[in-house]
């Protein structure tokens, strides 16, 4: 006789998702334990009490290799913009950009400029990702030469990266969140600009105010930009020519061309300008391509911002996002997390809670699952009934669903995420954090129009009026 397999009660599946934050956040903060290790103490947590259930464990196993699925065209992609990275530096399309924005930028208006760059760069290719890996380590490059705080830096890139990434007709999270809400494109493109332009124009603001007090300072030391430019003209043919990777993405991503592909010929694009523009043979640039660029140019700090990418600087990432998708599968498949969030779903009656529900669990089930993509996924079907009850536009739902999720994704030190621009920027999540400004901002403010009511929209164009009680 098979054992019954129960359902987790709230006060166990709420007691199981603070054992498992605590684990994350104690090995993060305080007892300086790998974050992969910390991640598999969660699973073993997580699989006991699936074994308590009444799980057996090939259901358990089947659960850690769907979550392992899940995770493999996102891991693909992870690895393909390391090679991208690697011949894009190798080409000296990224030296290049460096070089010129050392030139022209204006070092008080460098973090506005890095924010809007990346946010452009995001806007035509759909990809924080893709955005960070090329435009954004660019600007660290600039930011190091002009002596500005790198963790000042990665927030404004990871800021631009995700506003762009938000706003984008071709970002595939913008895309599922308007479909699994049930709403049109660009009725979920047109809502979010309630919150994410005021907070997007805020945080331009404060990179202003950031970039002038730290020029004030005296941060900028000329004879390092000049160091870095004597330095980055003797080791690179450098030219306008460098550019054609940025405009052949360009015009892959304006051609509807998907991901994989386009991050395919702009991999190989700067590889063939490498060994034209560079003088780099084939065989050294195949092994750029995975173990990335190298190069000892006598400057210790240059030498640190160039010596990246390749496939193998992101299969550290890769195993933080294997653990993560398998601790956040068997959390959703047992149950744990749709206990809690239907229980939240259920007392929320005006529309200022409700919203506030939303953001709130898509921001849990993004530091659960790791995953934005299963957060948006749970969260769409959990939370609609609700916003039909309260006669809500569900494109309210479509937005919050992204304004702690795709906005905060990279404030998560073990989300996909913030792993990414961890390892690709060179920076710590925790410390670019408090500088990603639009991060915080856009789920202050969609809190801000929630409880004013603001930005609600309703199926019927007015708030309905209440139902009287019943005698």
């Amino acid at each position: 006789m098979e054992k019954k397999i129960k359902a987790p009660t709230f006060l166990a599946a709420i007691s199981i998702m603070i054992i498992v934050v605590a684990i994350l956040m104690a090995s993060l903060l305080w007892l300086n334990i790998d974050i992969r290790i910390a991640l598999m103490f969660a699973i073993i947590v997580a699989s006991a009490y699936a074994m308590f259930l009444g799980y057996k464990w090939d259901d358990i196993q089947k659960m850690m290799m769907d979550g392992v699925y899940s995770m493999l065209i996102a891991t693909f992609i992870l690895l393909l913009i390391g090679a991208v990275i690697a011949t894009w530096i190798a080409s000296g399309t990224i030296p290049y950009i460096i070089y010129i924005g050392l030139k022209i930028i204006n070092p008080k208006l460098f973090l506005i400029c890095a924010c809007v760059a990346s946010s452009f760069m995001s806007i035509a290719c759909g990809s924080s990702w893709s955005s960070a890996g090329t435009v954004g380590i660019a600007f660290m490059g600039i930011g190091a030469g002009l002596g500005i705080n790198p963790a000042f830096t990665a927030g404004a890139v990871v800021s631009g990266s995700y506003f762009g990434d938000k706003m984008s007709p071709f970002s595939d999270t913008t895309n599922l969140a308007s479909a699994m809400s049930g709403v049109s494109l660009f009725s979920h493109m047109g809502s979010m600009l309630w919150t994410t332009v005021p907070a997007y124009i805020i945080a331009i603001i404060m990179y202003g105010v950031l970039g002038f007090t730290t020029v004030a300072k005296g941060t900028v030391d000329e004879s390092t930009v000049n160091m870095y430019l004597d330095n980055l003209d003797a080791n690179f043919n450098l030219s306008p020519v460098c550019l054609l990777p940025i405009v052949v993405l360009l015009v892959v991503v304006i051609k509807k061309a998907p991901a994989i592909p386009g991050l395919v010929v702009s991999a190989l694009l700067g590889a063939v300008m490498a060994m034209i523009l560079q003088g780099t043979s084939f065989v050294d640039i195949s092994n750029i391509m995975y173990n990335g660029y190298s190069i000892e140019s006598g400057v210790a700090d240059i030498d640190r911002l160039l010596n990246r990418g390749g496939l193998s600087s992101m299969l550290w990432t890769v195993a933080l996002y294997f653990f993560a998708c398998v601790l956040g599968n068997i959390l959703d498949v047992t149950g744990v997390l749709r206990t809690v969030l239907e229980k939240v779903a259920g007392i929320t009656k005006r529309a200022s809670t409700l919203v506030t529900a939303t953001l709130a669990s898509s921001f849990l089930m993004q530091a659960l699952t790791g995953s934005l993509e299963s957060s948006m996924l749970i969260n769409s079907k959990l939370f609609a009934p609700a916003y039909d009850d309260l006669e809500i536009d569900r494109k309210v739902l479509s937005r919050s669903l992204e304004d702690t999720g795709t906005m905060c994704a990279a404030l998560i030190p073990w989300n996909s995420n913030g792993m990414y621009m961890a390892s690709t920027l060179g920076v710590a999540t925790l410390s670019y954090l408090p500088y990603c400004f639009l991060g915080w901002l856009t789920p202050a403010v969609a809190l801000v129009l929630a409880w004013t009511g603001i930005g609600i929209f309703y199926k019927n164009g007015k708030k309905p009026a209440k139902k009287a009680k019943a005698n």
